[in-house]
């Protein structure tokens, strides 16, 4: 009986694992089932839109899927089209100032001016290209130190354009502008250089030093002086208006008794001083940065000068009077820069939405940005090349005149064209990338600067 029963009991196994296999086999068939179906069955590819594809192609109908899907829910996508554009994201410039050095105090003017321009434009919804993002780095007046940092602004944080670079950077900055096809844009930079070099993604809303230059031998030659002497920073901020002043002063007969060019940094100026006072000057140009003309004027009170002053732009701060003392200036000195019209209805209205609009400089950097802002408005791109292609445009046209950047957004949207008044005056752009510009003389009155003399752009003209 034993035997009997492991006999059965083999047979019954036997019988068991033959039933196994034909259960594996079977499930192997169903598993490579799904996979012919999905490639011959006409309905699986008219899901995707697609025409039925062949077995020697079998990866279309996967690489055509996603498409498919999105054909396929419409409803999904459709709501978030309209907001795309509005939902474009940042686009970046660059503010390259001095923060530091002997132009600081403009550094931070112009970086306040921008900063207000950008507030003004993100709060009434950022260009077509994004809201604005600002990048700032100081450069402390020093050229290698500014094509480091623009290149930094440029490659490394996207910037379509750099803002704020003196004559000695914005030169420095030429060749990069042009290689990277980055606008490079300055409301100071009165370098005579740039009347060569710029123009071409190069541009600046202040005048040339040559205007800077006519400007202040206009006044020492309305004066009655009979000698000047000129003391002169080895900068070519400096440099250059010097140079025009002394053709301006010496075409009305007036005597240079010297014009002697100092490097700044110095920790006193006496050697240059004993031969300017020996000569005894009605009067003394100083063309000086904040740091070395403070001690100059300085010395030259305690060696004895007596007479009066005319300094550069670099020196139209209100903290020169506790850095020099004000009863050694107060009635004695005047300073000369490139001004707004404060007469514009464009600088009146920018006056009451700004505090600092009447600090030199404020009104054209503020400018800059809202330009650049409406020149991507205009563009068929949110890169250099676009602002570029359409700076000029904006800045002048026979379009709507506008003053603020909403406007001319709202016009260029509607298809119009528009001409941008500044709050620094008119922005025409000569061949170098130049506007035209007015100036002022303010003197020393109590412990504050106080116009005197304003010239309009009108006065050089021819």
């Amino acid at each position: 009986m034993n035997t009997t029963k492991s006999i059965c009991l083999r047979l019954f196994a036997a019988v068991f694992a033959l039933s196994l296999v034909a259960a594996a086999c079977g499930d192997d068939d169903d598993d490579e089932q799904p996979a012919t179906d999905a490639t011959e069955t006409p309905s699986e590819p008219a899901a995707t839109g697609d025409a039925e594809p062949t077995d020697d192609e079998p990866a279309e109908p996967a690489d055509d899927a996603e498409p498919a899907d999105d054909m396929a829910e419409p409803a999904d996508d459709e709501p978030s089209e309209p907001a795309e554009p509005a939902d474009v994201g940042e686009i970046t410039v660059g503010v390259l100032v001095p923060l530091t050095g002997e132009l600081g105090e403009f550094g931070k003017i112009v970086a306040d001016a921008i900063e207000f321009g950008v507030d003004e434009i993100n709060a009434a919804g950022g260009t077509r290209c994004g809201t604005i993002r600002t990048v700032v780095a100081d450069t402390g007046g020093d050229a290698e130190t500014g094509i480091r940092e623009a290149t930094n602004m440029i490659e490394s944080e996207g910037a379509v354009a750099v803002m704020g670079p003196t004559s000695g950077v914005m030169v420095a900055l030429v060749d990069l502008a042009h290689r990277e096809e980055v606008v490079i844009m300055s409301p100071y930079a009165g370098t005579i250089n740039l009347n060569e070099l710029g123009g071409n993604f190069v541009y600046r809303t202040v005048s040339s030093d040559l205007g800077d230059g006519a400007a202040s031998g206009l006044w020492l030659s309305s004066r009655g002086y009979e000698s000047v002497s000129f003391l002169i920073q080895n900068e070519e901020s400096t440099i250059s208006p010097a140079e025009v002043a002394r053709a301006e002063v010496l075409e009305a007969g007036i005597e240079i008794t010297d014009f002697i060019v100092y490097n700044p940094g110095q920790p006193s100026y006496q050697a240059e001083l004993t031969t300017v006072l020996a000569n005894n000057p009605d009067a003394i140009f100083l063309a000086g940065g904040q740091e070395s003309g403070v001690t100059v004027i300085k010395e030259a009170v305690a060696g004895g000068f007596e007479g009066e002053w005319l300094f550069t732009a670099d020196l139209a701060v209100p903290e020169i009077f506790d850095a020099v003392g004000a009863e050694l200036i107060n009635d004695k000195a005047f300073v000369e820069f490139a001004d707004a019209d404060p007469s514009l209805p464009e600088f009146i209205s920018f006056e009451e939405r700004y505090d600092k609009a009447g600090d030199p400089f404020a009104p054209n950097s503020f400018d800059m940005i809202t330009l650049v802002a409406l020149s991507l408005e205009a563009a068929d791109s949110c890169d250099g090349a676009g602002i570029n292609s359409t700076i000029r445009g904006v800045a002048h046209s026979d379009g709507t005149k506008v003053s603020t950047f909403a406007e001319g957004r709202d016009i260029l949207a509607s298809g119009g064209t528009i001409n941008y008044e500044g709050a620094s005056g008119p922005l025409v752009f000569d061949e170098s990338g130049t506007v035209s510009g007015a100036y002022t003389i303010q003197q020393a009155i109590n412990g504050e600067w106080v116009n005197v003399e304003f010239y309009p752009a009108s006065t050089f003209d021819g």
